[in-house]
């Protein structure tokens, strides 16, 4: 089946992640006290745009579209994706692929807001890249009402102005290698073809995606 609907862990991290508020930091470089605002940001605003019940579904879905959009490099998440395959796509191609993964997002990870229990996270670390000053990241641990911690690392980029997370990492599991490895499967099978990927991924959304 192309798309699971198994909550994994990477998943529940992934959704967890977002509402997170993050305890005080020490004083770092700029760029990774600027990672530390950023994702205090990030945390904050879908405390109180996705996690909100009292808002409408729809209202909801259009909050996360727009988080994601202001807080994801989501084109070089898909380009990650598809790796090798990328390359031989069309700007089309690629265009309406981004769209859809973007889609499917909202539809696996909104859900799971509704599970937030009030968990906290501290910033164990953040690191510049020594290869390029414009990357940065952080490793995070999670703390659950229960007791339980998990380890999240964090990897973002400057674009623009800011920041935006390209990949992130919940005990060893790469968001972008967990769906580079649902998706190629499908590509080898139809000869690395993009497009009709990306028209079973379509099949798999609401009538209520967005695919624009």
């Amino acid at each position: 089946m192309l798309l699971t609907k198994r909550r994994s862990l990477l998943a529940g991290l992934f959704a967890t992640l977002l509402v997170l508020p993050i305890a005080g930091q020490p004083a770092r470089a700029d760029i990774q006290q600027e990672a530390d605002a950023f994702l205090t940001q990030m945390g904050n605003r879908a405390i109180n745009e996705l996690a909100n019940k009292s808002v409408s579904e729809d209202v909801r879905v259009q909050s996360f579209r727009q988080l994601i959009k202001d807080s994801i490099d989501l084109p070089l998440v898909a380009q990650q994706v598809l790796a090798r395959y990328w390359r031989a796509a069309s700007a089309q191609e690629r265009q309406e692929f981004t769209i859809a993964l973007r889609e499917t997002l909202i539809v696996r990870f909104l859900p799971l807001f509704d599970d937030y229990k009030g968990e906290t996270f501290d910033v164990v670390s953040t690191r510049t890249s020594t290869k390029n000053p414009n990357v940065v990241g952080a490793v995070t641990n999670i703390f659950t009402p229960s007791g339980e911690t998990a380890r999240i690392e964090w990897f973002m980029r400057k674009v623009g102005g800011g920041l935006l997370i390209y990949d992130f990492s919940a005990e060893g599991i790469r968001l972008t290698t967990s769906l580079q490895d649902e998706y190629n499967s499908v590509l080898r099978d139809n000869g690395g073809n993009v497009a009709d990927l990306t028209r079973k991924i379509e099949a798999t959304l609401p009538a209520t995606a967005v695919l624009q």
